[in-house]
């Protein structure tokens, strides 16, 4: 633990949790004040984040202490403003997930602005990108996480199927049916870009937690001019709702 003149020295600090049964690879990436590196061992838990990740997290670091295995506590960097941590903490959960998927416990985004690594091809394109203008009702879903996992299989954004990109963009989504109902159009989006645009024909029920799916498609092409423009503007820095609504 540290004490209070450590903590002074430390200020703001990007830390890694490990498994020592795989001391190379991190399971948990976050941002610190103080002896926060020390409490997810501890039990105690982060208010911010989802209870889906804490229970992953806890569920790992509960198996790692059953098995006679300890919680190796590494810090990246410290003497940090927030900003600086947070955008590290970031770009760490980015590299990551991006080498091994599905190896962290927490968000993919974490609570910086992790927006994925970028292929510099597409990064040239999306700086030029025209921002998105509309005044009718749209649905805009985010699809970060399922779209790196696209970039890998496909290798670049101008090889992926437009029918992937409905795969995961169909859902199953936490919306408000009555608002999504009055969208004229969806917009998947990803790296702050529309990727696709898609009309469903309805929404059908997941099944669980309220979530609802899209069930077929209809004509988009009245949309199409939307594909290739920039959406970034329309989400607040660190924003993890993967939901948005315009004029709906």
């Amino acid at each position: 633990m540290f004490d209070i003149n450590a903590q002074e020295r430390l200020q703001y600090y990007v830390y890694a949790l490990f498994d020592s049964g795989n001391p190379n690879l991190p399971f948990y990436v976050g941002k610190g004040y103080g002896n926060r590196v020390f409490a997810h061992a501890m039990g105690e838990q982060v208010t911010q984040a989802t209870d889906q990740v804490i229970s992953m997290k806890n569920e790992l670091i509960a198996e790692i202490k059953n098995n006679g295995r300890k919680i190796i506590h590494k810090i990246i960097r410290f003497g940090l403003s927030e900003e600086e941590a947070l955008n590290i903490e970031a770009s760490l959960i980015d590299l990551v997930n991006y080498i091994c998927p599905d190896t962290l416990k927490n968000e993919i985004s974490g609570q910086g602005v992790s927006e994925g690594i970028i292929d510099a091809d597409d990064l040239a394109f999306s700086l030029s990108a025209q921002e998105m203008e509309s005044d009718i009702p749209i649905l805009v879903i985010k699809i970060e996480r399922r779209w790196s996992e696209l970039l890998m299989q496909f290798g670049s954004a101008v090889n992926i199927p437009v029918d992937e990109i409905f795969k995961v963009t169909k859902g199953d989504w936490k919306i408000n049916i009555d608002r999504v109902q009055r969208a004229e159009c969806i917009l998947a989006v990803a790296r702050g870009l529309v990727r696709a645009v898609f009309v469903p024909n309805g929404w059908s029920d997941a099944g669980y937690e309220n979530r609802k799916f899209m069930t077929g498609l209809l004509d988009n092409s009245r949309f199409n001019h939307f594909v290739g423009t920039s959406v970034a503007h329309l989400f607040s820095r660190g924003s993890q709702n993967p939901i948005r609504y315009l004029q709906c």
